[in-house]
């Protein structure tokens, strides 16, 4: 499976939506599943799903589906070359 269809995954099963919710328009906060129990859910998700560790100061970086692809990218998650 690939990086971004592990990441979207992540979404799906952290967060417990439909996969077709999933995409660049969602932030934290504008959908109900995506609330503070929702996001630690989702930070532990992407831990384990991508055997990264993520520091405070990044989980408050970590806002929307793009800036989780950033995010990840830093932390050298390939989703362009995989």
């Amino acid at each position: 499976m690939k990086n971004i269809e592990k990441y979207k995954n992540a979404f799906v099963e952290a967060l417990e939506i439909e996969e077709d919710e999933v995409g660049e328009g969602l932030v934290l906060g504008e959908t109900s599943e995506w609330d503070s129990l929702g996001h630690m859910i989702l930070i532990s998700t992407m831990e384990e799903t991508f055997d990264v560790s993520l520091d405070a100061e990044w989980m408050s970086e970590f806002d929307s589906y793009q800036s989780g692809l950033k995010l990840l990218d830093r932390l050298g998650v390939d989703f362009v070359n995989e």
